[in-house]
């Protein structure tokens, strides 16, 4: 049976060390009492006892199973990233920043079911079986981007000639439907007024959403907007996604009084010296879970005070104000809504955006 240990040595679960007058031994001792490893080195030679205990720390995190072993699919994700990141920002093989954070957090489903597997153990079969369990699971739409996201580590280790086929070429995805979400102005007024009586970083996320409404924005453009994005003109934003090879566009969306008044009031609710306009408490951007965690609450509180008055109320997220700012204006015939939310064309506003339940059009004369 391990014991706690006599004094703190900074060394992993069940990795002890040991140290002689000649000799200095570290040693894995398995739930068995048998020793898993040990290495020695002399102690008069200061290179070879370091060189030891970080082979031996390393082989103790593999066992404990919090270092991922050489040669799996977990060791190749994490080789694809870093082969992502170390490329130039304006290399036409790189993803966009915004799209390299929402794969890492994709990732962390792959490792967990993946993980463990050498990459070409995986075979079409597993891909199926994943992804028919993870729409089972209310997810089906994540599930097609996390495998796509695992075709493309495939594909990388295709590249580096570790492997010879990729088998995630040819699945079929599973069928999903668009969101088709539309939020009420008497919910986001809702939301604004029951975060402004709850304060702090409710309002701050409240004020965000609208400003995201007001300026046709992505979440992540919102979460991560700047003191240097307000211009005389109005607020200047960097569009996060772009084609490859495609230089970094910004839209300037003009100020409007309700936009003015958004800005002014998130800037005066600062508690810190923040660059971003809608931080945290910290003055940092929000991490995704940061900000579900209490947007649900606000929700939570809407809830609470509709059903109290009578009132509809159905809960919304930062998400869903570009598609229902691009609704709203083509509802009302705004001509520059390429030009708001920043796109090339307009057959992504139209296939996506666009939420109208009736579209109207004039006669012929």
């Amino acid at each position: 049976m391990i014991g706690r240990r006599e004094s703190p040595d900074g060394l992993p679960f069940r990795l002890y060390e040991r140290k002689g007058k000649f000799k200095v031994s570290y040693g894995y001792k398995l739930p068995s009492g048998k020793w898993a490893f040990r290495l020695s080195a002399a102690a008069n030679n200061a290179a070879a006892v370091a060189e030891i205990r970080r082979d031996a720390i390393l082989r103790a995190e593999v066992l404990n199973g919090n270092a991922v072993q050489a040669g799996t699919t977990a060791d190749l994700i994490e080789r694809y990233f870093v082969w992502q990141e170390s490329m130039p920002a304006d290399s036409e093989m790189r993803k966009a920043t915004i799209t390299l954070k929402e794969n890492k957090v994709e990732s962390a489903w792959l490792t967990r079911v993946f993980g463990a597997m050498p990459p070409e153990a995986i075979k079409p079969r597993h891909i199926y079986a994943y992804l028919t369990n993870r729409a089972a699971k209310g997810a089906p739409a994540k599930a097609n981007k996390e495998i796509a996201l695992l075709s493309a580590v495939l594909e990388y280790g295709r590249r580096m000639g570790e492997l010879e086929t990729n088998p995630c070429r040819g699945i079929k995805y599973n069928k999903t439907r668009p969101r088709q979400k539309y939020v009420e102005a008497a919910d986001l007024e809702l939301a604004l007024k029951i975060a402004r009586e709850r304060g702090g970083s409710y309002l701050v996320m409240a004020l965000c959403l609208y400003t995201a409404y007001l300026t046709v924005s992505r979440p992540t453009e919102m979460r991560a907007l700047t003191r240097q994005n307000i211009k005389p003109e109005g607020i200047e934003v960097a569009v996060g996604k772009r084609k490859k090879g495609q230089a970094q566009r910004n839209k300037l969306i003009e100020w409007s009084p309700a936009l003015r008044a958004s800005i002014d009031e998130a800037i005066q609710l600062h508690r810190t010296s923040s660059v971003y306009i809608f931080g945290n408490v910290h003055g940092q951007v929000y991490t995704r879970s940061g900000w579900n965690t209490i947007w649900t609450r606000l929700m939570k509180y809407c809830e609470k005070h509709a059903e109290e008055n009578g009132l509809d109320f159905t809960r919304f997220t930062l998400a869903d104000m570009r598609p229902s700012a691009v609704t709203d204006r083509m509802e009302g015939g705004d001509a520059n809504i390429i030009d708001a939310t920043g796109h090339s064309d307009g057959r992504m506003v139209a296939k996506v955006y666009d939420r109208r339940k009736t579209k109207t059009a004039k006669a012929t004369k």
